[in-house]
């Protein structure tokens, strides 16, 4: 990994003084400049795509796996979340102001990402893996401008029709909510027995890990114990839009080659509704549903996780007829 560039920048947004933080990850003898080979990652409602991403477990992230095989990797955090800029509404107290950072913001703040990365490498189109919320965001962006985006990958993707969440169920009337590492592992670990939580989590890849989500916030180390805040628009359209049938996009507007990936053991995204999402696309030239065995909604930090990064690479690279 010797040969690995890594560059980060902020990109403003040219509202309130907000920017979004990118980060870019590849060989240094790599060729840029070709969308079968250029991919941005879009995290889910609760930690960043810096530290879900490119979190280093035996010495290698996600994003190092996929910039060793010659990607030219991206990452971006929305508003909000991790080294992006926070709306003024997060230095006031939640209660001040109502949900924000909905998924439409985030589909804009996307295409501005999108559209600098495609500029930048003198591009037409690039590749996107969303993953939770993420899904709905580069669903609904790749949906809206299938021109932009060569292939689309969706890891651990939401039922359109949103039923209940371990993120809440209960129209949120604050702007953000708080989150400590106890409750990220109470979710994480949710409907395992004792033996299954040992044979699929590293206790030492999930402690450090929680640290590293918790300490993304740079407010965190204020709260005792440390907790970071996470903007609740997300829930907000979970209670008042989807659950009520109102989805982000219309899977049928996706047309281009898709892979849906969902671990065996996630209870919050489940391979029950990645089935209705995959079967709802019905225009894509290619599609593929992968369904991983002894894997949850975390799966990319799990002791299994090479399981999803071998599955998402032979998808990129695979030579359709």
């Amino acid at each position: 990994m010797s040969d690995i560039v890594i560059e980060e920048e902020m990109v403003p947004t040219g509202e309130d003084g907000i920017s979004i933080f990118l980060r870019n990850k590849r060989r240094a003898s790599a060729p840029v400049g070709q969308a079968a080979k250029t991919l941005l990652f879009i995290h889910g409602a609760t930690y960043p795509s810096s530290i879900t991403f490119d979190f280093e477990a035996d010495g290698y992230s996600w994003m190092d796996t996929l910039a060793e095989a010659g990607f030219d990797c991206w990452l971006m955090d929305i508003r909000g979340y991790g080294k992006s800029d926070r709306p003024k509404e997060m230095s006031e107290p939640a209660e001040a102001n109502g949900p924000i950072v909905h998924t439409k913001v985030a589909v804009q703040d996307l295409s501005r990402m999108v559209d600098h990365i495609l500029k930048k490498r003198a591009l037409e189109k690039l590749q996107l893996i969303g993953y939770s919320w993420g899904t709905l965001i580069s669903g609904a962006y790749t949906a809206q401008n299938p021109e932009k985006v060569e292939r689309l990958v969706l890891y651990g993707t939401s039922m359109l029709n949103s039923r209940s969440s371990l993120i809440g169920s209960e129209k949120p009337k604050t702007a953000y909510r708080m989150v400590d590492a106890d409750a990220v592992k109470a979710r994480w670990e949710h409907g395992m027995s004792e033996e299954e939580i040992a044979n699929v989590i590293h206790p030492d890849w999930q402690r450090d890990w929680l640290n590293a989500a918790i300490g993304s916030d740079p407010e965190s180390s204020k709260h005792n114990p440390p907790r970071l805040r996470a903007p609740t628009g997300v829930v907000d359209d979970k209670v008042s839009r989807w659950s009520q049938g109102i989805t982000e996009y219309d899977p049928a507007d996706i047309r281009v080659p898709t892979l849906i990936i969902v671990g065996e053991k996630d209870i919050e995204t489940t391979a029950k509704g990645a089935l209705e999402v995959y079967h709802q696309i019905t225009n894509a030239p290619h599609k593929r549903i992968t369904i991983l065995g002894h894997l949850t909604h975390s799966a990319l930090l799990e002791r299994r996780r090479d399981q999803l990064f071998r599955g998402v690479q032979s998808f990129l690279e695979e030579k359709f007829s």
